[in-house]
């Protein structure tokens, strides 16, 4: 009970807990759910719900957008339905079918159920990872839940940092999956379940085992029909038909750039009521997008609504922002502010354009690594020297390309090149440890072997599976679910993916163009401003307002005598007054990670003990 009310922000709507008998013996499973009502918001969607039989017993967060499609084959075999939801679409099609009915779920969901017909349960996460899904195992028990602190919240869970997870948050600016930021604490994969059994007074879990491939959707195996960016605006389109499907309004969040121009273009032609629009802007004129979005609001005919950000507020909004957090992150800030605002709206359900940029080319790291690539005909040994040569500078931009020489591949080099905050080395001064790099190529990525694609889908695989997943997608979560607001990313949507992956494939593209394939599919939604223009990355003005209105809180953490992460503090005030100082390459980004990770441990009494493991999990995959 103590975890369902700690996430009581993520679900005011209802709240149930049910404590389930398993055969003669103890202990029992007991589930928890708290709802945020929205699609068949009576009480027929309380949660934990059973099936009609009372075999099956579910809690789950998420949404399932063909769940009426689901529904009517269900119907069409004999299941009868005392609700229009999609939870009991999800039991029932367990019911009959078992684990493998999780391959046909087209949304984000997490799952926990318990099967008294086996006396054993499942755990299980979407595609995508798009809703978050953490355990601990505890003397026979196992915990689960949608936030990290929740489960902190049992007691049972120490408050100690993982060394390992610390290394890949300095290293990328969030923490790296499976890892979290709590040893012990682990998330489970994206498209993966695991199975809870019982022996004795005892519960343990399986291996993970792979239900899903974000990457490849099964097709009927005939020759694609029409051009790709056709097949992209059909894609895209059914995808926000079925994001939204949901009982209450949906707004949508309008930054102007390219992504959220499409998805609110397209919604605003199939909704059947006007829609409400968001845009966060800045006094800062070359930071906001305000006057893009305001034209594109107008073209489609929304009411548009304008989120004023300024240094002061965000600086009056950092309690309730680290509050809101669940694990340290560089990013995020701009969803806490703009979800906040759609919730005293009183909406419920945003749309989003993010995973755009991960799907269609629109990071810089595509273009690099097109660039880049002719140097991985040279022997290894050479590209390594030239690493080694470059290493020795300070400079952020310099080092990033001498990481990039070093690596094994022109793909992940050109994703590291962009992703990477403080390199293997400034880690280490900042830890006082040797550690392995935190950012490893991969043979596979979600079941998919990186041999079998071109360049372009491999730069577009880590981006999804490394800053989308770990950062993007685990922020819009948190900071919206915060405030009682389900997010939703038409984007990232299997089909979507599809289409994307194979229009890419041999994708060529030029210095500044953006995501070409996707600008000619939408062409109609968008002005001639936003075809024509480079990407410019939404961003806040932090590097202006660490200056003057945030200064004095940064400089009091960094320049401060508690340090529950033990970094050398040395080392910190070094980076704090490079910035300070203007050094060159060295931007915002690295003093507000550190201020970030430290001031978070404090807020939740977590620290840092040489003594603890590397973080290395036993939760491998299976099949």
């Amino acid at each position: 009970l103590g975890m369902t009310n700690f996430l009581q922000h993520r679900g005011p709507d209802d709240v149930g807990v049910e404590e389930l008998a398993c055969g003669d013996s103890t202990p029992a499973a007991t589930f928890g759910h708290r709802r945020l009502a929205i699609v068949d918001v009576s009480t027929h969607g309380h949660q934990p719900m059973f099936s009609t039989d009372l075999s099956i017993c579910l809690t789950y967060n998420g949404e399932i957008y063909n769940f009426m499609e689901l529904r009517r084959e269900l119907e069409a075999s004999g299941t009868k339905f005392k609700s229009v939801c999609d939870t009991e679409v999800i039991v029932e099609g367990y019911r009959k079918i078992g684990p493998d009915y999780f391959a046909r779920l087209r949304g984000m969901f997490v799952l926990a159920i318990w099967d008294k017909r086996i006396d054993k349960g499942y755990l299980a996460r979407d595609t995508f990872g798009i809703k978050p899904l953490y355990i601990a195992e505890r003397e026979g028990d196992i915990f689960f839940a949608s936030e990290v602190r929740a489960i902190l919240a049992t007691g049972r869970v120490e408050k100690r940092l993982s060394s390992a997870a610390v290394n890949t948050y300095l290293s990328t600016g969030s923490v790296a999956e499976p890892l979290t930021i709590i040893e012990g604490v682990t998330a489970i994969p994206a498209g993966c379940f695991l199975e809870v059994g019982k022996s004795g007074d005892r519960f343990s879990l399986g291996p993970a085992q792979r239900f899903s491939s974000s990457f490849r959707a099964e097709t009927s195996g005939q020759p694609a029909q029409g051009s790709p960016t056709s097949r992209i605006r059909a894609a895209l389109r059914d995808s926000v038909k079925h994001h939204l499907v949901a009982d209450v309004p949906v707004g949508v969040f309008l930054s102007g750039g390219i992504d959220s121009c499409a998805v609110a273009g397209l919604a605003s032609e199939i909704a059947d009521k006007r829609l409400q629009t968001f845009t966060v802007v800045f006094e800062e004129a070359d930071f906001s997008e305000a006057e893009i979005a305001r034209k594109a609001a107008h073209r489609f005919g929304t009411e548009h609504h304008e989120v004023m950000l300024e240094g002061r507020d965000l600086l009056n909004a950092l309690p309730d922002v680290f509050n809101a957090m669940d694990q340290p992150s560089l990013d995020g800030l701009n969803t806490f502010v703009v979800s906040r605002a759609v919730h005293t709206f009183g909406l419920k359900v945003v749309l989003s354009g993010l995973g755009g940029d991960e799907l269609f080319g629109g990071y810089p790291s595509f273009y690099r690594a097109q660039t880049v690539a002719p140097l991985w005909q040279l022997p290894p040994a050479l590209r390594r020297l030239g690493a080694l040569g470059i290493s020795p500078f300070d400079d952020q931009r310099i080092s990033r390309i001498g990481s990039m020489l070093g690596d094994g591949s022109a793909a992940h080099a050109a994703y590291r090149a962009s992703r990477t905050l403080f390199d293997d080395r400034h880690v280490e001064r900042l830890t006082g440890a040797t550690r392995q790099s935190a950012v490893q190529a991969a043979d596979e990525i979600d079941g998919v072997a990186i041999h079998t694609m071109t360049l372009q889908q491999q730069v577009s695989h880590y981006e999804l599976t490394g800053y989308m997943r770990n950062t993007l997608l685990r922020d819009s979560d948190v900071f919206s679910m915060a405030h009682a607001l389900e997010l939703r990313v038409p984007m990232v949507d299997t089909e979507v993916a599809r289409v994307a992956q194979e229009a890419i494939a041999t994708l060529k593209l030029d210095r500044g163009q953006v995501k070409p394939l996707l600008v000619e599919a939408m062409s109609d939604l968008l002005d001639g401003e936003q075809q024509s223009s480079k990407k410019m990355g939404f961003t806040l003005p932090f590097d202006r307002w660490m200056r003057k209105e945030m200064h004095s809180e940064v400089d009091s953490v960094l320049r401060g005598k508690d340090n529950p992460v033990s970094l050398n503090i040395s080392e910190v005030g070094s980076v704090w007054q490079a910035f300070e100082g203007r050094k060159s390459g060295v931007n915002w980004s690295r003093p507000w990670a550190l201020y970030t990770l430290m001031r978070w441990a404090k807020l939740n009494g977590v620290s840092y003990s040489p003594a603890m493991t590397e973080g290395k999990t036993r939760y491998g995959l299976a099949g």
